[in-house]
């Protein structure tokens, strides 16, 4: 892992630096008066970010860290003294589905021109986890023991489903739809695991790493985060509503982002994720926390499907 030159981090940062140690696949700075996490990024991304970053805060968008930059390769945020965001306290939800509302309201039409290069969007990406999941299928036979067994038990069940949905979506049509939300420069954040939420001494919600965020369809967003909440609350009706209520008090979903939203949330993008970082044993998925959730995922599929059911007619 790339590490910050001590003496670019002291003029960027204007302090001097006591410490430099890896933290959560970054680098976490103690100086003179506060500590800040280093990101090594991409440059094209970085310039793309800082002038996103700035619109969102003339609009009104305080709920990230306040950003410092090389000018080339590395991004420097505050250190937040708290706790990774959970999906299964009610409270925090309530503020991180807010937040994000405020961020896809404010993050509209913004006037950052997009990265030039390919901007796999959503429907792009959920073909492409549809046939990555297919093709570790295909190689089931070879997993260990524990996955092999959950897979050739569930895992087709889990593709039709997914292969149902993704015909549903072809034809709303998800492709046109995410084409002109990038072309409104709808800004999305991609990858709303919990961990990328934090929750200060104060209780304030903070919404973090921004590295994925490119204009994209805002309700692969809202998808990304209610499944993980479902999921995480065994497909409870009342957090989905709760999700709604809250978000909808800050932006309305539009009557086609409802229909499509009811399609996405019948595509098993859960099991898939997973099972596929454990299959080809990607950084971070671990068989001792992923196996556990896929089971739970699989259990609760009865519940999940007669859910998915009751949203088609929205």
């Amino acid at each position: 892992m790339k590490q910050p030159h001590r003496s670019l981090v002291e003029t960027v940062l204007h302090s001097n630096v006591h410490q430099m140690k890896p933290y959560r696949k970054n680098w976490c700075i103690e100086t003179d008066h506060q500590k800040w996490i280093a990101k090594h990024v991409h440059p094209t991304w970085l310039r793309w970010w800082v002038q996103v970053d700035y619109e969102l805060r003339l609009r009104g968008f305080t709920s990230m860290q306040p950003i410092r930059s090389d000018g080339g390769e590395w991004l420097f945020m505050p250190f937040i003294e708290g706790k990774t965001g959970r999906y299964s306290i009610r409270e925090d939800v309530e503020k991180m589905v807010e937040t994000l509302a405020i961020f896809h309201r404010l993050g509209r039409r913004l006037m950052t021109p997009p990265i030039d290069e390919a901007a796999f969007l959503l429907s792009e990406r959920i073909a492409d986890r549809l046939n990555q999941f297919y093709r570790v299928l295909q190689k089931v036979e070879q997993l260990e023991a524990p996955l092999r067994e959950l897979l050739l038990a569930h895992g087709r069940d889990f593709y039709l489903d997914g292969l149902a949905a993704w015909e549903r979506l072809r034809q709303l049509p998800l492709t046109r739809f995410s084409l002109k939300e990038r072309r409104l420069h709808a800004l999305s954040h991609r990858d709303l695991a919990s961990h990328n939420w934090m929750v200060d001494k104060a209780g304030r919600v903070w919404l973090i790493d921004f590295e994925t965020a490119s204009y994209d369809a805002q309700i692969g967003d809202v998808w990304q985060m209610v499944s993980r909440i479902l999921v995480e609350n065994e497909w409870s009706e009342e957090w989905l509503r709760m999700f709604l209520v809250q978000y909808e008090k800050e932006r309305l979903l539009s009557s086609f982002e409802k229909k499509v939203l009811s399609v996405l949330l019948a595509f098993p993008n859960e099991f898939m994720r997973e099972a596929i970082g454990l299959a080809e044993q990607k950084r971070g998925y671990r068989l001792k926390y992923s196996l556990p959730y896929l089971h739970k995922i699989a259990e609760c599929r009865s519940k999940w499907k007669s859910q998915s059911k009751q949203l088609f007619y929205w």
